[in-house]
């Protein structure tokens, strides 16, 4: 029993050990890089969003190939944006609406569909209820599939994606581009849209607008960290906010604009044909682009975008895309890309067979990156993208193309900095009061009930430790209402103490020996004790599971903190009791506060 007794003191032992340096970090075997005040080691981050050690210590000792750096113990804890400092976004997703019209004779060639587009976005132009600002502020999306010829020709189909305030908006929206299409299309059978099945997803009565809604979030929320986490800044939480929202919480920003830019941006890359009738020109050194259009001198960019023949969007390539050096320019950048899959591969193949001397477009968000001359079929689905790149502007380019577009349009609606000074004060008042609290519960548990007291404590050291671990290793976000949840969390742990030692002083002024009254009393608490915490795991759960921001923050900490209270309670404080009755000063029973 001793030896079983010795065995679970050193497994606990070492479990602390390793918490302790896990989170704490004092040895290290490659310069630290300190999450807590990453200006104490580190420089800016490099262009490559990674960081460098400025004053790196000497190596304490070597194994081999291995080295040794010690420091300062300080923590390693993933902290929120009230602690360290930085941008909350809150992003909203805004109504759209599929408006899908499908021609009993289908449209082939790519001139007739670049053609088709461009009449229709000038015909929705000039109707009213969609509004010249409305078509400018590229909120109408006009997408024209082409016919599959075989024997004869097949539907085409026709979207126009508008982004209504409500289904009112859009039920006003279907007349008018009713009459576009009617001016477009004059004499032409097509199936119209009905406007019970316009899809605005702000109709969050019915379950099937909830369901697309929980997507559209989950998507949004995905690709928004992919290209903050992409630009280098790590550790960025984000949250839904009721059922049209989207939270972003981003420590350590240094460039709020460029944030804001990644974020605003659709991210939508689309490969264009451009008619054989249409020049389109980039300055390389300006970035500007300049159209000729021998049927329209006055044509614009915009129109050559319409003009120009969808082949592929970036949906089809595969999240692999890099900088790399212009190969026109070596002080120049350029981003590589590849096609995702067979069937994208082909399509660019075929075209770039098909369309040799010809211009071939890259336009992000409506706006042409470049349109290179096809000199030559392009096959195996990989290229480079050129142009007018900073560096800053490639490394942007390649993470939104990694990222992937947005499915859904979206607004910001708030843009708070939170000041890293405050976040400072806030974790040292915390801490302190922490602190203080912890000193108090310590010097009473000794006070009131001597040595049981005494290994409580002990056991409190190890929970604290354990806790960080857990919080460390699952990468949850320490915020300040979560520092409150983790003292909570402490005085649960010290009363359930409380209840066994309270039990064991009953049972010991029954006269029974010290180590069965130590048994029983932790039998007999262990139900009050397993009712109480339980209890505080479900609120903690709920508060976890429908809460928000600060709320949730408390919420995981309280869970942890709990959970790993019942362990060391339980386990910890009743091996340091057993260990004592082996010693001569453990039979003292004025040591129990009797």
């Amino acid at each position: 029993m001793r030896n079983s007794h010795s065995i679970w003191l050193t497994s606990i032992i070492a479990l602390t050990l390793i918490a302790f340096f896990a989170v704490f970090q004092p040895l290290t075997t490659t310069p630290r890089k300190d999450p807590a005040d990453i200006t104490k080691y580190l420089r800016t981050a490099t262009a490559e969003g990674t960081f460098s050690p400025t004053s790196v210590p000497k190596e304490l000792f070597a194994l081999g190939s291995m080295k040794f750096y010690l420091y300062v113990p300080q923590h390693d804890l993933k902290l929120g944006l009230d602690l360290r400092g930085g941008m909350r976004v809150v992003i909203k997703i805004s109504n759209r609406a599929d408006f899908v019209y499908t021609l009993t004779k289908g449209i082939t060639g790519t001139s007739e569909i670049g053609d088709k587009q461009s009449q229709l976005i000038k015909a929705l132009s000039a109707e009213n209820s969609l509004g010249k600002e409305a078509t400018d502020a590229k909120k109408v999306r006009v997408v024209i599939t082409e016919a599959v010829s075989g024997g004869k020709d097949k539907s085409s189909q026709i979207t126009i994606t508008t982004q209504p305030d409500s289904a009112e908006v859009a039920t006003a929206q279907l007349h008018q581009i009713n009459a576009a299409m009617k001016s477009v299309f004059p004499g032409q059978d097509y199936t119209e849209p009905k406007s019970t099945s316009i899809v605005v997803p702000n109709k969050r009565n019915e379950s099937i607008f909830k369901q697309a809604s929980e997507e559209e979030q989950a998507s949004v929320t995905s690709i928004m960290e992919k290209r903050l986490n992409g630009t280098g800044l790590a550790e960025v939480t984000a949250y839904k906010q009721s059922y049209d929202q989207v939270v972003l919480e981003i420590p350590g920003v240094k460039d709020p604009d460029r944030v804001m830019q990644m974020l605003g941006k659709p991210g939508l890359m689309q490969f264009k044909l451009v008619p054989k009738n249409i020049t389109i020109s980039n300055d390389e050194k300006t970035g500007k682009t300049s159209v000729f259009s021998q049927s329209n001198p006055n044509m614009t960019v915009d129109e050559a975008i319409a003009a120009s023949t969808l082949i592929l969007e970036g949906k089809d390539l595969d999240p692999s895309s890099g900088v790399t050096t212009d190969p026109k320019n070596p002080q120049g950048y350029a981003v590589t890309f590849s096609f995702g899959n067979q069937r994208a591969i082909d399509i660019f193949a075929n075209t770039t067979r098909a369309h040799t001397k010809e211009q071939l477009a890259v336009v992000l968000d409506d706006t042409i990156i470049t349109a290179p001359s096809i000199n030559e079929p392009i096959t195996g689905g990989k290229g480079i993208i050129t142009g007018s790149f900073t560096g800053e502007g490639a490394k942007d380019l390649s993470v939104l193309l990694n990222a992937g577009a947005l499915p859904v349009p979206i607004k910001v609606v708030e843009n708070r900095l939170v000041s890293a000074t405050l976040g400072a004060d806030s974790v040292k008042r915390s801490l302190l009061a922490g602190l203080v609290g912890l000193a108090m519960v310590l010097i009473f548990m000794v006070a009131y009930y001597r040595l049981p007291g005494l290994m409580a404590n002990f056991a409190l050291i190890v929970y604290i430790f354990l806790s960080l671990a857990v919080l460390w290793i699952f990468r949850a976000t320490l915020t300040l209402p979560g520092i409150a949840g983790f003292i909570i969390a402490i005085g649960m742990a010290v009363d359930a103490n409380v209840i066994i030692f309270e039990r064991l002083k009953e049972e010991l002024r029954l006269g029974k020996p010290l180590e069965s009254a130590i048994d029983v009393a932790f039998a007999r608490a262990w139900t009050a004790i397993l009712d109480s915490n339980v209890a505080s795991l479900i609120t903690g759960t709920v508060l976890w599971s429908f809460g928000t921001g600060a709320v949730k923050g408390f919420a995981i900490t309280l869970v942890i903190g709990v959970a790993v209270s019942l362990f060391t309670a339980v386990s910890v404080t009743r091996l340091f009791m057993k260990l004592m009755v082996h010693s001569k000063t453990g039979h003292n029973l004025s040591l129990y506060g009797l």
